[in-house]
């Protein structure tokens, strides 16, 4: 297409400017044999970065469906008198970050888990449990209310009536997510 474009644009500007007029065929057969090499690197290039990164796409894609199906459903904690317990995911309420530890508080109980938030939160399934502070995740099925502070962050009750701050950098991604589970 550039090819043929080329003569085009250069015959209408000698047209108009100049008081001969270069030969379209003259100018194709020019551009032709001078930058052919060059338009046909360029295009191989440009091809061979957009098919890379229209596979990388589809690999991530292919990634996510495949994670979405390994999220964790219960998780081993210890107690106090260091007896090992499965916690089922759905029955915890958050996970706070207490460093170098992570509160899980479970309906009954708080538990003391070693690992990260970040790392916890990879595992979790995000259409049930939301980041909603860098010191919190939270389980959607146990929030009672959400109010505004007016300064862009919002107070969660729980249904255990403990109250958690929504920090306005995860509002938006909560509130996606919230919504889509209340229209369901």
């Amino acid at each position: 297409m550039h090819q043929f474009a080329y003569p085009a644009l250069v015959w209408n500007l000698s047209e108009i400017f100049y008081y001969h007029t270069f030969s379209y065929w003259q100018t194709f057969s020019f551009s032709l044999s001078n930058y052919f090499i060059i338009t046909a690197i360029i295009y191989l290039v440009t091809f061979a970065v957009f098919s890379k990164r229209k596979s990388r796409e589809e690999s991530t894609t292919i990634e996510v469906e495949i994670k979405e199906e390994n999220f964790i459903t219960s998780i081993i904690v210890a107690d106090s008198n260091n007896k090992k317990i499965f916690l089922q995911v759905e029955d915890i309420l958050y996970f706070s970050a207490n460093s170098p530890y992570i509160s899980i508080y479970h309906s009954s109980k708080k538990y003391l888990h070693t690992e990260t938030l970040k790392s916890l939160e990879t595992q979790l399934d995000g259409k049930q449990f939301v980041r909603i502070h860098k010191s919190h995740i939270v389980n959607l099925s146990k929030i009672e209310s959400i109010q505004s502070r007016q300064n862009g962050d919002y107070d969660v009750t729980l249904i255990n009536n403990t109250i958690l701050r929504l920090s306005r950098s995860y509002a938006k991604n909560f509130k996606l997510i919230f919504h889509q589970l209340t229209t369901k």
